[in-house]
């Protein structure tokens, strides 16, 4: 693998990331309900959850979707009936006060690395981009060195989105249109949640 090649991977990972979906709502919700440290941990969970996916592609689980095509079907039909779940979730709690706190715990990691995990068309969208990019399927270090490299663009551009969320002013301007950005979201996510399950 050469620094093309790389490059290469990177500019289509940051093309992806560039396009709002379930991860930055999520990264977006716990930003603004708990703070930075929320933010940031979903940013981690997200870049976990997608780091799995990328290390599935490598593996070969798109092969085995081929061979096995219920197992993609239950997949995405679980990952969906998540993000339905967020969704109901989010659109019922729309009209109530947030419970801000101070991001303690794992919930955002939680959440962040679900979010990214009920999603498994990224693992085919990966694949593709190892098939584009790379003349032959990463190995070994090559792998390693691809997978950390994900890891990080991943948590960085969240982060950095986390960051931008938890600030004061756009907060407070997100505690002042609660309800109506609430259930914007929430039919995001229904939306999403049909296209994965589609």
């Amino acid at each position: 693998m050469d620094l093309a090649h790389l490059l290469a991977f990177n500019i289509a990972i940051i093309g992806a990331l560039a396009s709002p979906g379930p991860a930055f709502l999520s990264v977006m919700r716990s930003s603004l309900t708990g703070g930075r440290r929320a933010g940031i941990l979903c940013a981690i969970g997200l870049a976990v959850a997608v780091c799995v996916w990328s290390l599935l592609a490598i593996v070969g689980l798109t092969a085995l979707f081929a061979l096995v095509p219920w197992a993609y079907l239950a997949l995405k039909i679980a990952g969906a009936g998540y993000l339905i779940w967020l969704a109901v979730s989010l659109w019922r709690n729309a009209d109530k006060p947030v419970e801000t706190g101070d991001g303690k715990g794992l919930s955002g990691f939680r959440l962040g690395l679900f979010v990214n995990l009920s999603n498994p068309k990224a693992v085919f969208f990966v694949a593709a981009i190892f098939a584009t990019v790379f003349p032959e399927m990463p190995r070994g270090a090559d792998a390693a060195l691809i997978l950390a490299n994900h890891f990080v663009l991943e948590a960085l551009w969240y982060s950095g989105c986390a960051l931008i969320f938890a600030s004061a002013p756009v907060r407070s301007a997100y505690m002042r249109a609660k309800a109506w950005l609430d259930r914007a979201a929430a039919a995001i996510l229904g939306l999403l949640a049909v296209r994965i399950a589609s």
